[in-house]
This record gives structure tokens, sequence and C-alpha cells, in this order.
């Protein structure tokens, strides 16, 4: 098993949506996690540093299936791509 800890940094676009909105794409990104064999083990907000959320996962799967999954959720290549997110910090535990 490996998990990985992720420090999100969000665009200003997207932290000046409605909070709700916001928390809308929890259980989007949860799903698309699970869709690749990764499962979210928790999230929240860190202190202290420039990024806004915090996630940690989970894989039996392996690196190919995280790198799957964190590719289609950051979109390269599509309209969507940076819209929400600006930037990643990823620390790889065992």
């Amino acid at each position: 098993m490996v998990k990985y800890i992720i420090f999100v940094e969000l665009t200003p676009e997207f932290l000046q949506l409605p909070m709700e909105k916001r928390l809308g794409y929890v259980p989007k990104w949860s799903q698309l996690a699970s869709r690749h064999g990764v499962k979210v083990v928790f999230w929240g907000m860190p202190m202290g540093v420039k990024e806004n959320v915090v996630c940690v996962f989970e894989t039996q799967s392996g690196n190919d299936a995280f790198f799957k999954f964190q590719r289609e959720g950051l979109g390269p290549g599509t309209p969507d791509a940076c819209k929400r997110i600006k930037g990643t910090r990823t620390i790889q535990v065992y």
C-alpha cells in the first residue's frame, strides 16, 4: 500500500466561488479517485503553508493508478486545465 499526502493550492477564481459550490467538488474528486483504484483517506485545511487543502490518498495499485488519477483530475489539454488547481506538492509515504 502506498499513501500520498497532497498539498493543493487552489486558483483565486476557484476560491471566489461560494463555499457550497467548492465543497461540491469533494465528492467528484473522491469518485474520480475511486475509478482509478485510489481512496481518499481524509482531507482538511492546512495551516502555515500557502496551499489551501491537504488530502491523503492511498492505493494498493502503486504509482500508475495514482498518477493516472492525478492527471485526469488536473485535466491537462482540456478547457478545464488549471481552472481550479494552481499547483500541488506531493509526499509519497509507505
